[in-house]
């Protein structure tokens, strides 16, 4: 499974949980559908905290309502309809302007294929980004592979017929993103945030369709000059399958893609005796002992002199365990030295690992400017606020059962933390801003983590 292509994006824990939706909606009547819109837009409107004051935000939700109304008025049948109201309902919940109000179910079907940005050089702050094929799925052993596989690894120049900036703008009202984004000078911290919520999305077959980028047929690119349809695929169909990466057979490992599937781990690094490295991948209730197993290690080797947390693929969950380990971690000799604490953020570290990110800065000594203090952020910026809404609640549309999970509290953790960073967003230290680029992906490297490896921690 894709890490990052199943995000749970949540503060704690919701009594609802995720979802999935599927061939069963294609029942529904157009009443019906009207009917949950309308109790979606009621529950926003009554409960959501941000949307008793914000009153544009209010009234986008409104007009999002009625244009969702009107999509499904005007489809053909029970198909169309069902992909325009889930497009509908993308739109509304987008129109909160809250990272995390939205769908909170996956569709039973997925496009067996993922898109992902890359920027096209490592000058990450003024670089462009291309679209590429970075994994497919592979039908099973001794199956003709399909036609879109040879697709792996390529630049997308169009999608559903669109270039791939109008596609990203037709996809952009349904993505749930922070409304402070649109503040002047973050453009393109909001472009990082929009290709980043796309990754999901473009997999969304339902979605795709209701926003006309794609059709029964399947989702159609180019990559290349070369065109490829990619029909969508049922969970059932899916079953042991595996994802095939554009990442060459013979590239090493990246540390950070090791021991897949496990929430928190760590290592000495192999060639770097003076570091541990701390993948925090989620924030579970209940991690066990591997916070504490960590401060161990450090205690227990007096070769250890840097630490490497690396949270760019961390979505959340409760952050109640990690602010304790970041106040033990205050009490070692690592955060009162300059560097000694690294932590790798990006896009995709949200929620309470945002949070956290905040409880470790604040340990390791900062207070206002998020690196006035020891510890260290490499990586890319971050694309929520820390001062943001969050705690899901969770419920059910009566006649859908599609799951919406919407924001019950706004977490001012500016104050709690005593970060504050210039933007409202976290954003790598001076010199340590970095992604891979395809080429570096396809070679299995992590200028990331080279980057962090080149800080000097001194006292």
């Amino acid at each position: 499974m894709l890490a990052s292509l199943s995000l749970t994006l949540a503060s704690c824990v919701s009594p609802i949980s995720w979802s999935q939706y599927g061939d069963s909606l294609d029942a529904l009547s157009t009443d019906a559908w009207k009917a949950d819109i309308a109790a979606l837009e009621n529950e926003l409107l009554a409960n959501h905290p941000k949307l008793k004051t914000d009153l544009a935000a209010a009234d986008a939700v409104r007009k999002a309502a009625q244009t969702a109304m009107g999509s499904i008025d005007g489809t053909p049948g029970a198909t169309d309809r069902r992909d325009a109201a889930i497009a509908g309902i993308s739109e509304i919940c987008a129109a909160v302007g809250d990272g995390h109000t939205r769908i909170n179910a996956s569709p039973e079907a997925q496009y067996p294929i993922a898109l992902r940005f890359f920027p096209t050089s490592g000058e990450y702050a003024s670089a462009e980004f291309e679209l590429r094929v970075y994994a497919v799925m592979l039908p099973d052993a001794g199956a003709e592979a399909p036609a879109y596989g040879t697709a792996l690894g390529k630049k997308v120049e169009s999608i559903g017929g669109f270039s791939v900036p109008d596609a990203l703008d037709k996809l952009a009202p349904a993505l749930s993103v922070e409304s402070g984004l649109d503040a002047p000078g973050l453009e393109r911290l909001k472009a990082e945030a929009l290709r980043a919520e796309s990754l999901n999305a473009l997999m969304n077959p339902m979605l795709m369709r209701g926003l006309g980028l794609a059709n029964s047929d399947g989702l159609k690119l180019v990559a290349e000059s070369t065109p490829f349809t990619v029909p969508e695929m049922t969970r059932e169909m899916a079953s042991g399958r595996e994802w095939s990466y554009a990442i060459d057979s013979s590239a090493p490992t990246a540390v950070f893609r090791q021991n897949s599937g496990v929430d928190i781990w760590h290592t000495v690094l192999a060639g770097n005796p003076d570091t541990l490295y701390v993948a925090f991948r989620s924030c579970p209730s209940n991690p066990g002992t591997a916070f504490d197993d960590v401060l161990r290690e450090i205690e227990a080797n007096p070769a250890i002199s840097r630490l490497i947390v690396d949270m760019r693929s961390n979505s959340g969950g409760d952050s109640r365990p990690g602010s304790a380990f970041a106040r033990k971690l205050g009490a070692t000799a690592l955060a009162k030295r300059r560097g000694g604490v690294i932590l790798v953020i990006g896009p995709y570290t949200f929620s309470s690992a945002l949070m956290n990110t905040a409880d470790m800065l604040k340990a390791c000594g900062a207070a206002g400017d998020p690196d006035s203090g020891n510890a260290m952020l490499a990586g890319e910026p971050m694309i929520e606020p820390i001062d943001h809404y969050g705690e899901i609640y969770r419920f059910s549309l009566a006649n859908s059962k599609l799951v919406v999970g919407r924001s019950k509290k706004f977490w001012k953790y500016s104050a709690t933390s005593g970060i504050r960073p210039a933007s409202g967003f976290l954003r790598p230290s001076e010199g340590l801003m970095r992604a891979p680029t395809f080429e570096e992906y396809r070679r299995g490297e992590d200028p990331i983590l080279e980057l962090a490896l080149s800080v000097q921690s001194v006292l």
